[in-house]
């Protein structure tokens, strides 16, 4: 199987691309696209750089490895969407710019690549993952040049892997050892499905007490509310004070219960210049295995809508994937707060959109 990372000079594609060849994802023999997302970068070589320090630190484990600029010359069987504007990393720049924004900037990169692989390969149409922002925005674009079943955003997974940690970091378990999941939207408007939590080892009278202790008397009613306002008093800590206000921005978000969490701890984190790129690359990564593994797979994220639920457009949802996308899960079973909140976020997705994509 060969991939692609479009992006791959990029904060995020530079881990990527630096995690799979460490991970051995691919063979020997095996192509490793590296694809600038910018044809107009004020640093063309500079995948041509990145491939010959790859090659020297990975030599003896290293795939090939192939760099263009050219959207029409995309190979991959899987291609990583990578590319694109982020935010900037400065606490003074906050409120400057938003979604909007990234929108704006990255939806002519998204187009560009899905009408080239619509156009260059439309009997073998590649796995899609998007991990650019607005994730939600990717997949609608490549959803209307690929088939829905290709398109995979990478929010909601990243998102659930995130809630599953915090929830075993506050009862000093691993990861491994809880189920969880996040729908919605990857921003403000995800819903934290405590109705779905397991915990390996606990009864269920057992987690009920874990549960109450963990969520601090945030109910999932008033979840939406509770993010609005911790928010706020994030980005206040953020602008009072180039360096102390990060660090008790951080230490802030610490002391809030975990779905909170998953939301801002990354957006704080964004802000220290450290960004997210290692867990985003991580995240990846483990999708990557799953689909050159082609293994079934429960998985939660963005995925393409065609009535699914009642819901129409990207939304983060469980699936079923064994190489692409095999089902989407019924939305339905959970709590009758968590069903209100999922309507909420569907909503809001689809006004986002319809702002983003007035002429789709």
């Amino acid at each position: 199987m060969d991939i692609s990372v479009i992006g791959a000079s990029g904060t995020c594609g530079r881990e990527i691309v630096g995690q799979l060849i460490r991970d051995r994802l691919l063979e020997r023999r095996e192509l490793l696209q590296l694809v600038a997302s910018n044809p107009g970068s004020a640093h063309p070589y500079v995948l041509h750089g990145f491939r010959a320090d790859l090659q020297d630190a990975y030599a003896e484990i290293i795939p090939q490895i192939d760099v263009t600029d050219d959207a029409d010359a995309v190979v991959g069987d899987v291609v990583v969407m990578a590319g694109g504007a982020t935010f900037a990393t400065d606490p003074r720049d906050i409120g400057h710019a938003s979604r909007d924004t990234l929108a704006l900037a990255n939806r002519p990169v998204f187009e560009r690549f899905a009408e080239a692989l619509s156009r260059t390969r439309p009997d073998d149409p590649p796995i899609v993952i998007v991990v650019s922002n607005p994730v939600e925005l990717g997949v609608a674009v490549f959803a209307r040049h690929l088939p829905r079943e290709r398109v995979i955003g990478m929010g909601g997974y990243s998102d659930t892997l995130r809630f599953r940690w915090e929830i075993a970091h506050d009862l000093g378990i691993r990861r491994q050892m809880v189920r969880a999941y996040m729908l919605g939207e990857h921003g403000d408007s995800m819903v934290p499905l405590w109705s779905s939590v397991r915990v390996h080892g606990l009864s269920r009278g057992e987690w009920a007490a874990a549960e109450r202790r963990l969520r601090r008397g945030v109910e999932t009613s008033g979840f939406a509310t509770a993010l609005q306002a911790e928010k706020q008093a994030v980005i206040a800590l953020l602008r009072s004070d180039p360096e102390q206000g990060l660090a008790a921005a951080l230490e802030h978000v610490a002391n809030l219960a975990p779905d909170l969490r998953v939301a801002l701890k990354p957006f704080v984190i964004h802000y220290t210049d450290a960004k997210t790129a290692g867990a985003t690359a991580h995240a990846t990564l483990d999708l990557l295995r799953a689909i050159c593994e082609g293994r079934p797979m429960e998985i939660v994220a963005q995925v393409q809508h065609a009535g699914e639920g009642g819901i129409h457009g990207p939304f983060g949802a469980r699936l079923i994937v064994a190489g692409s996308i095999e089902r989407i899960l019924p939305v339905e079973g959970y709590w009758r707060e968590e069903m209100e909140l999922i309507q909420r976020s569907a909503e809001t997705i689809a006004a986002k959109l319809a702002a983003w994509m007035p002429a789709a």
